[in-house]
Formats: C-alpha cells, sequence, structure tokens
C-alpha cells in the first residue's frame, strides 16, 4: 500500500522554514480529546486513534513548547464549532513526553512509533505520531494503536496543562 508519509526520520522536519525543528525526547506533546469522538462514559474509546492516521496522515499533536494555551483554545473552539450528527465537547488534552512515545518497542525491540515535526503555516508547533513501518498493515497499526492509547489515558484539562502559564 503506498503511503502518503512525508517521511518518517526523525532527524528532518517535514516543514523546514516554518518549523521550529525536529521534535526532540524531552519535549511535552498534546493531543486534543472530545466527547464523544474520542472519550465516552469517561473511557476512551478504542477508535480515537485512527489507523489511516498510524500509517498515511499522522496523528496530530501540538508541541507545547510552540504553542500557547490560545492556540489550543483555537483549535478547540474551531472543531466544536462543526456542525455535526452528535455534537462534540472538549473532554482535555492527552500531555505525554516524546520519549514515551519512541521507546514503544516490539519483541525484537524495533521502535513502533515515531514522532516527526509537522509544522504549518498557521501552527508551527504541531507534529504528527505515525506507525514506524506502516507498511505493514492495519493488524500492525491496530496493536501499535494499543500502546499510544495507554499514553493518551493520562488527559488533563487545559488549565492544568497550563497552569504556570
Amino acid at each position: 500500500m503506498e503511503s502518503s508519509v512525508t517521511h518518517l526520520n526523525e532527524a528532518e522536519s517535514a516543514s523546514p522554514g516554518i518549523s521550529p525543528g525536529v521534535v526532540n525526547d524531552d519535549e511535552v506533546i498534546l493531543r486534543e480529546l472530545y466527547e464523544p469522538y474520542h472519550i465516552c462514559n469517561d473511557t476512551l474509546k478504542l477508535t480515537s486513534v485512527s489507523l489511516t492516521e498510524l500509517r498515511e496522515t499522522g496523528f496530530s499533536v501540538h508541541r507545547k513548547t510552540y504553542v500557547n494555551l490560545d492556540v489550543i483554545r483555537n483549535a478547540i473552539k474551531m472543531r466544536l464549532s462543526r456542525i455535526r450528527k452528535e455534537p462534540w465537547m472538549s473532554a482535555g488534552v492527552a500531555e505525554i513526553l516524546t520519549m514515551d512515545v519512541r521507546k514503544i518497542v516490539d519483541a525484537n525491540n524495533d521502535r513502533l512509533l515515531v514522532v516527526i515535526d509537522t509544522a504549518t503555516d498557521t501552527n508551527r508547533g504541531h507534529a504528527s505520531i505515525y506507525a514506524s513501518q506502516p507498511e505493514k498493515g492495519d493488524a500492525h497499526a491496530r496493536k501499535v494503536r494499543t500502546y499510544l492509547m495507554e499514553l493518551l489515558s493520562k488527559r488533563k484539562s487545559l488549565e492544568e496543562v497550563y497552569h504556570h502559564a
């Protein structure tokens, strides 16, 4: 299967010229979470991590160092304003240390996930998480997803995340 991933090399930015640089291990990344799309009855849903995101488009996160509270509030406001069959509500953010994503390995000690700098014109702190071996297909991506979901289960309010600001 052909992937639309720009690259999976964490040592190079996917957005040179826009980006503050590659994502470092000691960076905190944030993932917005919404009810009922990601969370149902206070439980993270299995489908909250899309296999397509992991294999092809990237699982979007914010690099906390490069985004402020207003950037995330605006992103949340934009997503909540979309018309849907079932309206979404903000359920906070997952706060994850990049190193924790990168240290997830399989039985052969091969890395399962990569964190790529994917800055945009409107969000220089954008990054994406990908399965490190998207060519292995959906069955492999399902296994990878379970590890990422463990990290997403530790969610906080934006106020908790930016308490020091």
